[in-house]
């Protein structure tokens, strides 16, 4: 077992995707190094000596920082969507980070782990030595709505009831429309025009936007940054007559996409451009071979898309040598 700094880990942080990808039950874009490092260094209060509790083997990783005095809590504790404790199956995990807490901390340690898949592989091994932790308590995390698209949209929109295949047959657009994929631009311009477009939205009016709230602006600047750096961004804007009038954006990590925001301009309310949006990105993943379209958190309107709402829970824990 190494254990690694901060810096180590980000230079390793390739091999940590790698090790996400090949998970099979956690929001994998959400445990990835790209939304952990986005959020840690944006929507949390860090000092410059912070304590991290990093470390691998040649199959596994727990990516931990402190937060309170032997406290130890994943990078992005805002939603707690993704995992920190990555490889093997549920006992190798348990076996793991029993391992790093003997041999790194040498004493009892408090540690909150997210993005566990209710009644998986993880969540069955926690309950079942419960007993040899100082203590244990499951909280509720954030879901997941999904869309299975193994088979395409066709078969996605077969699964639809039919109210709401027939909305997407008429769905009604403003003259002029179309869809163009910007994101070859640069993650500066990308942004700006996001902005562009979401102050001309009713959440922006209403002082409730997303953007309008903390560091979001800079979480989502990185995200944009270091997705168009590894060419697993994905942006549509939807322009009348040139102009644009409403967005898509989200990221890709192997056949998984992540949607982030979707918005328009509050004046084509009466059209059907984000469900016009909506549909056009999922033709366009599945054709690159995308299998799994997260639509992130749970919300109402989402449950007519979504195939599964993947239900995920949290851990706080004292592991004891």
């Amino acid at each position: 077992m190494e254990q690694l700094d901060y810096a180590t880990f980000l230079q390793q942080r390739n091999a940590f995707d790698q090790a996400v990808a090949g998970e099979s039950e956690i929001a994998h874009f959400c445990s990835s190094s790209i939304w952990q490092v986005a959020a840690s260094n944006h929507l949390h209060s860090r000092s410059a000596e912070e304590n991290y509790l990093i470390c691998r083997d040649d199959d596994h990783w727990l990516v931990l920082v402190e937060q309170e005095a032997d406290h130890f809590f994943p990078l992005e504790a805002a939603w707690m969507f993704g995992q920190p404790l990555i490889g093997g199956n549920g006992e190798s995990k348990l076996d793991f980070l029993f391992q790093v807490v003997r041999e790194v901390q040498g004493r009892p340690t408090a540690i909150v782990i997210p993005g566990i898949l209710r009644e998986g592989e993880l969540h069955r091994a926690l309950e079942q030595r419960a007993d040899s932790l100082g203590h244990y308590h499951e909280f509720e995390a954030t879901d997941c709505m999904t869309v299975d698209l193994t088979n395409g949209v066709d078969s996605w929109l077969e699964r639809r009831s039919k109210k709401f295949r027939k909305s997407m047959r008429q769905i009604k657009v403003p003259d002029g429309f179309e869809i163009k994929s910007v994101a070859s631009e640069s993650p500066e311009n990308l942004f700006e025009r996001i902005l562009a477009i979401q102050r001309r939205t009713y959440k922006w009016r209403e002082g409730t936007d997303i953007f309008q709230a903390g560091s979001y602006d800079g979480f989502y600047t990185e995200l944009l940054t270091e997705l168009h750096r590894r060419g697993d961004l994905r942006m549509l804007v939807g322009q009348v007559n040139g102009n644009d009038v409403a967005h898509i954006f989200g990221g890709v990590s192997g056949q998984v996409y992540r949607g982030f925001q979707m918005s328009y301009a509050e004046e084509f309310r009466s059209f059907g451009i984000g469900n016009a949006l909506q549909l056009e990105n999922m033709r366009r993943s599945e054709k690159e071979g995308i299998t799994h379209y997260d639509l992130g958190m749970h919300s109402e309107y989402k449950e007519r898309w979504a195939d599964e709402r993947e239900e995920y829970l949290g851990v706080f824990a004292v592991v004891v040598p």
